[in-house]
């Protein structure tokens, strides 16, 4: 069964454990900023893969990345404040994604590669579910 796993960088706590399929990384009441994000798919065909970016404070939005490889900074105290996701190489699978933003909670569900959270309105993502969708 194809998998979804991710990791989040966090202000004041660095790296956390590895998450899958829609469990909450990050924090919520802590008003805890996201600075970075790592996903990687598992137990999917050869050939897939798992392309994100992410939306920085005062840099905008990032190049695309892949695979487990870092979307974000570290080390440079920068809010995370928007990510788009896409899944491709898996029949029949898309991804969905839902952003907890300082001030504003739990934001609608987002789906391959639409925005979750927001831009110009200085809110960092604060936590993040991701799932895998089988159509």
């Amino acid at each position: 069964m194809p998998t979804i796993e991710y990791q989040v960088h966090l202000a004041g706590i660095g790296w956390t454990g590895i998450f899958q399929n829609g469990a909450t990384a990050g924090t919520t009441g802590q008003a805890r900023r996201m600075e970075a994000i790592k996903i990687r798919l598992v137990n999917v065909p050869a050939g897939a893969s798992v392309k994100y970016r992410a939306h920085l404070q005062n840099i905008g939005w990032q190049g695309w990345v892949a695979d487990w490889a870092e979307a974000g900074t570290t080390g440079q105290s920068r809010r995370l404040e928007a990510l788009e996701i896409v899944v491709s190489g898996v029949p029949n699978v898309g991804v969905v994604y839902e952003a907890h933003v300082a001030g504003g909670g739990w934001q609608e569900w987002a789906a391959n590669g639409s925005e979750a959270g927001t831009t110009g309105q200085s809110r960092a993502i604060e936590a993040i579910k991701i799932v895998l969708a089988f159509t």
